[in-house]
């Protein structure tokens, strides 16, 4: 006997931007190209990033991936040595000339260093005149895998792992979580109806 499951189609309003093919092949991309980046052997770059430009990139990475309360400040500085021993000549020229010019906007707009503007969501927008670039996109993806990919961090975002090898997670984990208040016993709940 086989058992089939129908699931109604949504309704062409109902569906999100991208489909799980397109999302898919974007993520898979994504990976390709990052793992590329992260596996490159680091070729000469002269004596790195100044301090004022690692400050920068520093601040870049946090206001791309903010977790204030639960990432310690040695988290985010592993991605920027990360984002900045990967690169090659080429991806680090460009790299500097970023926060270069991430510097002079922040001067244009608010005529402070970008890492002295205090406001978060002034600081997302200024990154947003860069979002599409090829130096920004570079340190978005290393940041990404470099926070979501890591078993380090896991913990702290409260993710245990994979749970196939552990039976799924009915049997770990399905019920753990704690900011659900808990809701009324079935005693309660059977009392309240049949008043």
């Amino acid at each position: 006997m086989t058992i089939r499951f129908h699931r109604l189609s949504q309704s062409r309003e109902d569906r999100a931007g991208m489909s799980r093919r397109m999302f898919l092949m974007t993520t898979t991309l994504a990976g390709i190209t990052t793992g590329t980046l992260l596996g490159r052997a680091s070729l000469a770059q002269g004596a790195g990033l100044g301090e004022a430009e690692s400050a920068r990139l520093l601040r870049m990475v946090q206001d791309i991936y903010p977790h204030p309360d639960l990432l310690q400040i040695a988290h985010y500085q592993a991605i920027v040595d990360a984002v900045v021993s990967n690169a090659d000549d080429d991806a680090f020229a460009a790299l500097q000339d970023g926060l270069a010019r991430i510097e002079a906007k922040a001067q244009e707009l608010f005529g402070v260093p970008y890492t002295d503007i205090e406001d978060p969501d002034a600081r997302e927008g200024l990154l947003r005149h860069f979002q599409n670039e090829g130096f920004f996109q570079n340190v978005r993806w290393t940041a990404y895998f470099g926070i979501y990919n890591n078993k380090e961090i896991w913990p702290l975002f409260g993710y245990e792992g994979s749970s196939v090898e552990y039976g799924g997670y009915i049997n770990r984990g399905f019920s753990d979580i704690t900011f659900v208040p808990p809701g009324p016993t079935l005693e309660e709940r059977l009392a309240e109806v049949q008043k």
